[in-house]
């Protein structure tokens, strides 16, 4: 087998796991969402409580175990009004139109909580009902 060969089938496996690194590096860059200043937009949270559906049409909103409400937004939510359950997501305000539109009843529907927007990614049931 000519040297050259031999350099190649010894170089093949380097070249493909620095590949591989840069691959899974951009990866975790792509993960955490940022403004168009650079800045993370918002934390990943997991928060257990009851979910409500809130006086805007497609508001939802739950109380967490934690003292906070959390303004909900994302698919799923209808199937799961007044269950116990687990979402995750991430901090990040609402679009300006939703914001408008639910404004005026969250502070209300916050009853002096500090209110926390949260874009739900994830839903499981705990319980068909809040107790």
């Amino acid at each position: 087998m000519s040297h050259l060969k031999k350099l190649a089938l010894c170089l093949a496996p380097a070249v493909f796991m620095a590949m591989f690194a840069l691959a899974l590096n951009a990866q975790d860059n792509t993960m955490a969402k940022q403004d168009n200043m650079g800045n993370n937009m918002g934390n990943h949270v997991t928060v257990t409580g009851c979910l409500k559906q809130g006086s805007d049409n497609g508001g939802y909103y739950l109380m967490g175990d934690d003292g906070k409400m959390y303004e909900l937004w994302g698919n799923g939510l209808s199937a799961h009004v007044n269950h116990k359950v687990t979402v995750t997501g991430m901090e990040e305000k609402m679009p300006s139109s939703m914001e408008s539109k639910r404004e005026s009843t969250e502070k209300q529907e916050a009853n002096g909580a500090t209110t926390v927007d949260l874009k739900v990614h994830h839903i499981k049931m705990i319980s068909e009902s809040c107790q």
